[in-house]
């Protein structure tokens, strides 16, 4: 059985993980018989947003804690991942991709990974282990092919003409424009994209079938 990392960045797409695309991986990863373990990032959010009202607020708090909501209380420190112990990682999507994740929010094309992400990530990406990322999170498939010296990997956040695939291209690589319930798949660098909410009028069944079409790729490649 395939084991694999799922990266959550909060709980509430406008601070943290997209809770339908967080929802949908743990689905279809449970649908192609893939054994996962959520981890997150152990430090406070970046900001904290009232969903209902859209504004921000002056609350604190903690990704993990957050996360536990989605990963029903079974979720990790991202510290504490052992890339060695799975054959992929899968990063949902959401602002806090943007924000929990990486420095995309504050610093845009001029961003970093966070420590403890880029640690989670980079071992997967050198050994060409597959890599996931839904909505906003290709972000990193970006950030981390430029940190491995990469050029032209194939990644989509839909189809195009906005700041995260300017940024994607501003690093090196190539962003394929792509509907909504198709994945990019770059077997050379073992990148796996798909757009779901960056088509922000998609239906729930949409997105579920943006992240069934990335899942179904991972499972391609891992035979």
């Amino acid at each position: 059985m395939s084991r694999v990392a799922v990266v959550l960045s909060g709980c509430g797409y406008l601070d943290g993980s997209e809770i339908t695309e967080a929802v949908a991986t743990l689905v279809a990863l449970s649908q192609h018989g893939m054994h996962y373990d959520c981890y997150a990032p152990d430090r406070p959010q970046r900001h904290v947003v009232d969903h209902l009202s859209g504004e921000g607020t002056e609350e604190s708090r903690n990704i993990l804690v957050e996360a536990a909501r989605i990963a029903r209380g079974n979720v990790r420190a991202l510290d504490q991942l052992n890339p060695d112990e799975y054959d992929a990682i899968v990063f949902p999507g959401g602002f806090g991709a943007a924000k929990n994740l990486c420095t995309f929010a504050e610093e845009g094309v001029n961003a970093r990974m966070h420590d403890d992400v880029k640690a989670a990530i980079m071992p997967f990406v050198l050994t060409r282990k597959p890599v996931v990322a839904i909505c906003a999170a290709p972000l990193l498939l970006g950030l981390a092919a430029r940190e491995a010296g990469y050029s032209k990997a194939q990644i989509t956040v839909g189809y195009g003409g906005n700041p995260l695939s300017d940024a994607i291209e501003a690093w090196g690589q190539f962003h394929m424009p792509l509907a909504v319930d198709q994945a990019c798949l770059d077997r050379t660098h073992a990148f796996i994209s798909t757009p779901a909410y960056m088509f922000d009028e998609a239906s729930p069944a949409a997105i579920f079938a943006s992240v069934q079409a990335a899942v179904a790729a991972l499972r391609e490649i891992l035979g």
